[in-house]
């Protein structure tokens, strides 16, 4: 899989989560990308989107600013200077962070696994503003026709998700939910 930024970026900061430090300094920043919510990412971050032309009901313009009401992917290409300039600062905030029981890779996934979802049920229109991933895939799952199996591997994908970006009441054996969270993937 090749990662994009985003999925390095929040990767990073979940991994941070994880670790139980807290994310005081960057609450909003964080909060605003991990929830999709570029149009204040890039406000907060407030570096200068990158050129863009957009064809939108035979208009064709230079994009010079973020919008709120930017699609998805627009967003996300908008944010990637201030997603750089947010990482390298989260960098030297709380540094290197390691973590014996999940991979780099494990964390990028988790956040595309997230972000993939989102995206395609904004592109059918199915969501009304920012709805819990538990209700994304509900929607999502009832458009595209899911089996109950399907839901039910991709409700177990969310349930590891969260409990990386949130702990567990429980043990968890790692290995075990990340073979889970693969399948979903």
């Amino acid at each position: 899989m090749q990662a994009l930024i985003i999925d390095i970026v929040v990767g990073y900061m979940i991994k941070v989560l994880k670790s139980g430090t807290p994310i005081v300094a960057f609450r909003n920043e964080f909060a605003a990308i991990r929830h999709g919510n570029y149009y204040d990412f890039i406000n907060f971050v407030g570096e200068p989107i990158p050129f863009m032309i957009t064809y939108n009901n035979g208009v064709i313009q230079e994009e010079i600013e973020a919008r709120k009401d930017d699609i998805d992917f627009q967003g996300l290409l908008k944010a990637g200077p201030s997603l750089k300039k947010f990482y390298i600062d989260c960098k030297n905030m709380y540094g290197e962070i390691k973590d014996i029981e999940l991979t780099d890779e494990t964390y990028r996934k988790l956040v595309h696994f997230e972000i993939m979802l989102r995206m395609h049920a904004n592109n059918h229109k199915l969501l009304t503003g920012k709805e819990k991933l538990i209700n994304v895939i509900s929607k999502l799952a009832a458009f595209k026709n899911f089996t109950n199996k399907e839901i039910e591997l991709l409700q177990k994908g969310r349930d590891f998700l969260n409990k990386v970006k949130h702990g567990s009441k429980s043990p968890i054996s790692w290995i075990n939910e990340t073979i889970i969270f693969d399948k979903a993937f």
